[in-house]
């Protein structure tokens, strides 16, 4: 696998683990902060985390968080270029492939970052609260395998 894959997969797993939760519940017209406070809580709540799991959930949050707004830090101009670049009647390739590189860079840049945030709250468990989290999201992955979405 290489570098650019195993980044964007690593990236989708931390925002799988930190928003896997949202999409059963009434947050859908929340802010990204707001429903990321949400998942904290109820992540504290299920797993009844010490001050020291919180902290480091709450710094997988901040990174995630960090991830997604320089994921997003150009889509407008991405929108609009891709429209310009639709109404031409060639399409320009070098223009998209570096469209689609500057948000790969940025997808690598982010995910070491957030990798090790889910290593250190990972880390943090104890083994009940990883096998209950383990089951929760393997349910979730499940459903969504099903077609079912939460």
């Amino acid at each position: 696998m290489t570098l650019t894959k195993r980044s964007i997969l690593l990236i989708a797993g931390g925002a799988l683990l930190t928003t896997s939760v949202v999409a059963c519940h009434g947050v859908h017209s929340a802010t990204a902060e707001e429903k990321s406070e949400w998942v904290v809580g109820k992540v504290t709540r299920e797993l009844e985390l010490n001050e020291r799991q919180q902290a480091t959930l709450g710094r997988l949050k901040d990174e995630v968080l960090m991830a997604r707004t320089a994921m997003k830090r150009n889509k407008q101009g991405n929108l609009d270029d891709i429209q310009s670049m639709l109404a031409q009647p060639n399409f320009d390739r070098d223009k998209a492939n570096t469209m689609i590189n500057l948000q790969i860079e940025t997808a690598n840049n982010q995910a070491p970052r957030i990798v090790d945030a889910v290593g250190d709250f990972w880390e943090s468990l104890n083994d009940e609260q990883r096998a209950e989290l383990r089951e929760f999201i393997g349910d979730k992955i499940e459903r969504h395998r099903d077609g079912r979405w939460m």
